[in-house]
């Protein structure tokens, strides 16, 4: 992210620049010497964000915007009295990294709710955003456009020079009038960020905070349709079988601008082959993990549908339902020969849009086939199959609306449906925020109620409340959220546990102006109150202080302080209705790091916990390096080491239920990744990431749970079971963009996963044997092709 941050100064009018009319296409080679640049008026006078919040920025910047029927253009001259000081590095695309750079937001519908940025460095590597209002304002570096641009730098410093088409943006009928804007700059070697109209760093949010672009209007804009075939190869080698396994798929994405606001995208048969590994670990928590989505699709003009928190894109193409089913309908002599990790994803389409009215519109449908397992007879061989999910809709709808003062109301439903199968999931919910005139202080809420039709109907709510005051050096705020036992969005969402209640309040004291030793300090002191839905039982309380501090030379550091008083874990017994006692608890985290602008960087963190009445401690630790060599390559290295002593946790339970058993264990994890990248040229680099993740749990006592959630040992219970969790991922991939919005993918990767119920000490002991394990490897080629149709009819 480049500008989040919790952003009083005296308040100003908004700055306004007008955008030029051009008849002939502004030349994108960064020269900048068009006679229309002497007709335009530039904005200019830039203010600092940080350090010096509201000062004029280091260097003079003059930025000339034009439009025509097809695409709006961007000059923007970036005067520096150094240029060879310019920190000018290569990256990869959405990756700015360490160098100068130049961006733009624009929000055409002028609303302070949804602003699409283009930034770009002095090599010319392009970054695009969507900056997005919620509670609090988010930056989506997932979305993607296609645009071009140049740069060069000069005796004066650099130019940029951008072409944005209207195809990459959502704006009224006619262009409107009147667009919200605003652009920034950040020059390195000062460490400063400077905005063209000025956001106040005390003020939470930077979209409101924008300028205003006027002039463009009565636009024409083309038929905005584009397809992206691709096809794909890939040769794997799966486990101990030495032949290869051939695989060749081919698909299609499409945009279609329904209208100036409204646009389709679809994904007909697609390959998500070639994205990151998701960091696998092991789990002893009775909470389901949480993995980032990264498939394209579903990571760009989703914003819509992340209102209400009801909707989780990664269950769309998830595991199979109703994998159990195999194992339910096993006949005599019968094993699981082949059980499915994932859904086929057949096609997704969504529509997404907003109006000059202030309405917002998302639609999204997705359809999987249907999965079967594979039973096979020991003793003829003979195998059947086993349908453990049919063929699934998966479908989203939300409406949004625009209110005053920034604020905004949505209502979102989400539906998963089964053919020839009586499971239903539906979920509705719905989002608000209301802001005073002055932006000072906020209620946002989220309510919904969720209903599953499997066995029988069950029905469930959840809703929260807050108060907050969000401008000033003291801010803070105070929320209360309740989740029903019943509430279940999991079939197409994602909440950790529900039949909770929480009460939480917090303060934040903010100092962003240079002081003393320091260039920033920012405290935050909390509480939560949780308690059982249920049956209105204490779960827990827990305070909490987070401080952060970056001194002048651009070091920092971070420090988390955490007590938690006794605790009642509902969920820790994976049982209604019982509970597991834990005595207070205190934990710290410590971080250190150095000026993120050196050819060396390092980040340090020591943590631990303590719980003196039982014995039990924690203790971590993790570092990061990342070296930058030239202008091309970068090296880092990250790991992070925990040590659980005494640890106690849930074993099993017998198949009644009644007898619970838990463990004290020691939990012994490390992780390391070791990555670099070489950058090519702006357009083409190879990323390599290699990860490797142990975790050791080894049982020593075990305990039966009581009725009042102490544990008592049981030496007559015995279990030689314990966990050796090995996971090992290898993504090696080479990325060339040989036109705008086209690109050629090889990518090698390597996935082994081992877990063994007998602990093996030591870390390297570890690697070597899993590095003897089974394991898959994928060798893949894939080429996608970006088709506009207005350049198709421009070479007719």
């Amino acid at each position: 992210m480049i500008l989040l941050m919790a952003c009083s100064l005296a308040a100003q009018e908004k700055k306004s620049v007008t955008a030029l009319y051009i008849t002939t296409p502004l030349t994108i080679d960064a020269i900048a010497d068009e006679a229309v640049y002497g007709q335009s008026q530039p904005a200019k006078d830039f203010l600092q964000l940080q350090p010096y919040n509201g000062k004029p920025a280091y260097q003079p910047s003059e930025v000339h915007i034009f439009y025509d029927q097809t695409a709006i253009y961007v000059g923007a001259i970036l005067y520096d009295s150094a240029p060879d000081s310019i920190y000018n590095f290569f990256s990869e695309r959405d990756n700015i990294g360490i160098s100068d750079y130049f961006g733009i937001y624009f929000d055409p519908y002028n609303q302070g709710q949804l602003a699409y940025g283009f930034f770009i460095t002095p090599a010319g590597i392009q970054t695009d955003l969507k900056a997005i209002k919620r509670e609090y304002d988010n930056e989506e570096s997932n979305w993607n456009a296609v645009w071009q641009s140049k740069t060069r730098i000069t005796d004066k410093g650099w130019v940029v020079e951008m072409r944005i088409p209207y195809s990459a943006l959502r704006f009224p009928e006619n262009g409107g009038g009147t667009w919200g804007l605003n652009m920034f700059r950040n020059i390195r070697r000062y460490a400063s960020n400077s905005s063209w109209n000025l956001v106040d760093r005390n003020v939470s949010g930077f979209i409101h905070q924008e300028g205003q672009l006027t002039g463009i209007q009565n636009i024409k804009p083309p038929i905005r349709l584009s397809v992206s075939p691709y096809a794909a190869a890939y040769t794997e080698f799966y486990g101990g079988n030495t032949s290869p396994e051939f695989t060749y798929k081919g698909g299609m994405d499409l945009k279609y601008g329904i209208s100036e606001s409204f646009t389709l995208d679809m994904m007909l048969v697609p390959d998500f082959g070639q994205i990151q590994s998701d960091d696998k670990q092991l789990n002893l928590s009775p909470y389901e993990l949480y993995y980032s989505e990264r498939r394209q699709f579903f990571t760009e003009g989703t914003e819509l549908f992340e209102r209400g928190n009801i909707f989780y894109s990664r269950r769309i193409g998830s595991g199979p339902k109703f994998s159990y089913r195999a194992f339910d309908d096993l006949a005599d002599n019968e094993i699981v020969d082949y059980n499915p990790t994932e859904t086929q994803l057949l096609n997704a389409t969504k529509v997404s849009g907003r109006t000059t009215k202030g309405w917002g519109l998302g639609v999204l449908n997705a359809m999987t086939l249907p999965s079967h397992a594979t039973l096979k007879d020991t003793i003829s061989g003979t195998g059947r199959d086993v349908l453990i999910q049919p063929f699934t809709n998966y479908n989203v709808l939300t409406v949004d609306k625009t209110l005053k003062n920034n604020s905004y109301v949505s209502l979102i439903n989400s539906s998963m449906l089964m053919a020839n199968d009586p499971f239903r999931a539906n979920v509705t919910a719905t989002d608000f925020q209301v802001r005073n005139k002055a932006k000072t202080f906020a209620v946002s809420g989220k309510g919904g109620v969720s209903t599953r039709n499997d066995a029988g109907s069950e029905t469930g709510f959840f809703g929260s409340l807050g108060l907050a005051k969000n401008s000033g050096k003291l801010q803070y705020g105070v929320s209360q959220v309740v989740y029903s036992d019943k509430f279940n969005p999991n079939d197409m969402g994602y909440l950790r546990r529900n039949n909770e209640m929480t009460t939480e309040t917090y303060v934040n004291y903010n100092i962003n102006e240079p002081f003393s030793i320091f260039k920033e300090v920012h405290a935050t002191l909390w509480w939560d109150h949780i308690r059982i839905y249920k049956r209105n039982k204490l779960f827990g309380n827990e305070v909490g202080f987070n401080s952060f501090g970056r001194f002048k030379n651009n070091y920092g550091a971070q420090l988390n302080l955490r007590y938690s008083g006794s605790k009642y874990d509902y969920y820790e017994p994976r049982v209604d209705g019982r509970y597991y006692f834990e005595p207070r608890k205190y934990s710290y985290n410590l971080y250190a790091f150095s000026d993120y602008r050196k050819p060396l960087y390092a980040e340090l963190g020591l943590g631990g916990s303590r719980l003196p009445e039982m014995d039990q401690q924690t203790n971590s630790g993790s570092l990061f390096v990342n070296v930058r060599v030239g202008r091309r390559y970068q090296l880092y290295y990250n790991t992070s080491v925990s040590n659980e002593i005494n640890d106690r946790g849930f074993v099993e339970m017998t198949e009644n239920k009644d007898t619970i058993y838990f463990a004290r264990r020691n939990i012994k994890t490390i992780e390391s990744v070791l990555g670099s990248s070489f950058v090519v040229s702006n357009k083409a680099g190879f990323d390599l990431r290699i990860r490797h993740y142990w975790s050791g749990v080894l049982n020593k006592e075990y305990y039966q749970l009581q009725p009042d959630g102490g544990l008592v040992s049981d030496p007559s219970y015995y279990s030689d079971r314990h966990d050796n969790y090995n996971a090992f991922n290898v993504d090696l991939v080479f990325r060339w963009i040989f036109a705008p919005g086209s690109e050629l993918t090889l990518a090698w990767k390597n996935s082994i996963l081992d877990n063994r119920d007998v602990v093996v000490e030591g870390y390297w002991n570890n690697l070597r044997q899993t590095w003897l394990a089974d394991q898959t490897n994928s060798l893949s080629v894939k080429i996608l092709y970006y088709i506009d149709y207005n350049y198709l009819g421009k070479k007719k």
